[in-house]
C-alpha cells in the first residue's frame, strides 16, 4: 500500500478524494459540458452513483499504487475545485497525467500549479523517467498548460479514442525526468 501524501503549492493542496467531495465533484462535471467532451472516461450526466464508484476505484488505485488521484482544493478556503491523476506503467518508469478543473476555476493557473506538483511527485517519489498527457484537439488550452509546464509536444495520434461516438484525435505531450526542472507557475492556464 502506498501512503496518502499531500502534496502543496502556493495556492492548492493536492490529496486523496474523499467521500465528502463526492457532491462537489458531481456538481462541478455537470455544471459544463467541457468536461464530460474534454475527458474520455467521464459519462455525461455525471451521477452521485458514477462518483461513488470512481471513489472505490481511486482508494484501489492507492493501495495498489496503479493510480494517484487528487482532490485540488483552494489553501485557503479548503474549496473543492477539480482533480489531477497519474496513472504508472511501473514496468517502463513512465506515467500518463490527466486533469480537470470546474469551469469557474478556469484560467487562474491552477491546471498550472496541480501539474508541476504532480511532475515533482513522479519524478522525485516513484522515480519515473517520463509523464505523459493527451488533449483532444478541440481543447488546445490544455496543451498550453502542458507546455507552461515544461512539457513537450510528442505527437498528434488520430481517432486515439472512441469517445461520444466517434474516434478523436488527441495531440500527446511528455516530459523526461532528465528535462524536468521544477518551476513555478504564475499566471494564467
Amino acid at each position: 500500500m502506498f501512503p496518502y501524501p499531500e502534496l502543496r503549492t502556493s495556492r492548492l493542496l493536492l490529496v486523496p478524494p474523499a467521500e465528502t467531495d463526492l457532491d462537489d465533484i458531481t456538481a462541478q462535471i455537470n455544471s459544463t459540458e467541457e468536461i464530460p467532451r474534454n475527458i474520455f472516461n467521464i459519462p455525461n450526466p455525471y451521477t452521485l452513483a458514477d462518483a461513488e464508484n470512481w471513489l472505490v476505484i481511486c482508494h484501489e488505485g492507492w493501495k495498489s499504487g496503479s493510480a494517484f488521484r487528487f482532490a485540488l482544493r483552494d489553501k485557503r478556503s479548503g474549496r473543492f475545485i477539480g482533480m489531477i491523476g497519474l496513472h504508472p506503467v511501473n514496468e517502463h518508469r513512465k506515467a500518463e497525467v490527466g486533469y480537470w478543473l470546474g469551469k469557474e476555476f478556469h484560467g487562474r493557473g491552477y491546471a498550472g500549479e496541480a501539474l508541476m506538483a504532480v511532475l515533482r511527485f513522479g519524478f522525485e517519489t516513484l522515480d519515473l523517467n517520463k509523464i505523459f498527457a493527451t488533449h483532444f484537439t478541440q481543447n488546445p488550452a490544455s496543451g498550453k498548460v502542458m507546455e507552461k509546464a515544461g512539457m513537450k509536444h510528442e505527437g498528434f495520434l488520430k481517432q486515439e479514442y472512441y469517445h461520444q461516438n466517434e474516434f478523436q484525435d488527441v495531440h500527446r505531450y511528455c516530459i523526461l525526468k532528465s528535462q524536468w526542472q521544477p518551476v513555478s507557475l504564475k499566471g494564467k492556464d
